[in-house]
């Protein structure tokens, strides 16, 4: 019986408890549905598999999230050491939400948020570089002067979560709250997306929740994001099993 399910397991990432229970079915017609559903019980437990929503589970060879940046924000990131090595910033693109999204964004946006006092600085350095570069813009002052590839400066809000990597890349965690800020993050992606990309990131990924409703708690948004992910996802939060 367990050969049976761990077999269906390696050869399904994802999967369904219908699935699951047809599988074992069909080699054994006669196991109870008590029986199947104390091996997920057994199976979660012990780490194989994790239940991502009602009735969903995904093997536990998640990994830990990554994104090859852009030539252009490497060189960003070098450029900001060498003038200015001991100041605390983060990076992300907006080319790395085509990873979760039907309506893949044609161009490309690049968000260096900075430490508070330093951002203008950093804004002046990257100006003399780069044709697109924009400090703290609104919403309307984004569509009005983005390019095919712009450069956003703002400010780095205090008690995010640390970034990762040679080049301060941010957090999945902070990416998937920030979507539900009131400035640029929260505002280009549409709002029908959302339900997807927090399912495909908390599938493909090892997203530290904890970490992710600090932040949400930090930017005053925690409820918010539960409220959605309880009603709009199928995600089963760590807390809530």
């Amino acid at each position: 019986m367990n050969v049976i399910a761990e077999k269906f397991i390696d050869n399904h990432p994802s999967f369904t408890t219908r699935e699951f229970a047809d599988a074992l079915y069909k080699e054994m017609p006669d196991i109870g549905r008590s029986t199947i559903y104390y091996i997920l019980k057994m199976k979660c437990e012990s780490g194989e598999i994790s239940r991502i929503s009602k009735g969903r589970f995904v093997s536990s060879s998640r990994k830990d999230y990554s994104y090859e940046l852009t030539d252009t924000t490497r060189d960003i990131v070098t450029l900001i050491r060498e003038n200015y090595p001991l100041v605390n910033f983060q990076v992300w693109e907006l080319y790395q939400m085509n990873e979760f999204i039907n309506h893949l964004m044609a161009k490309n946006t690049i968000f260096i948020e900075v430490e508070n006092m330093l951002d203008e600085s950093i804004f002046n350095l990257l100006f003399d570089r780069y044709p697109h570069v924009l400090h703290n813009p609104d919403i309307e002052e984004y569509y009005k002067y983005a390019g095919e590839e712009t450069i956003v400066v703002r400010k780095l809000i205090s008690e995010a979560p640390s970034p990762f990597g040679p080049y301060r890349q941010a957090s999945l965690e902070k990416l998937l709250v920030d979507l539900f800020g009131r400035g640029i993050s929260g505002s280009i992606l549409s709002r029908s997306e959302y339900p997807a990309i927090y399912e495909d990131s908390f599938q493909k990924y090892n997203i530290n929740q904890a970490k992710l409703f600090r932040y949400a708690r930090r930017r005053g948004i925690e409820n918010s994001i539960r409220t959605f992910i309880q009603e709009e996802t199928r995600i089963v939060l760590e807390d809530n099993k």
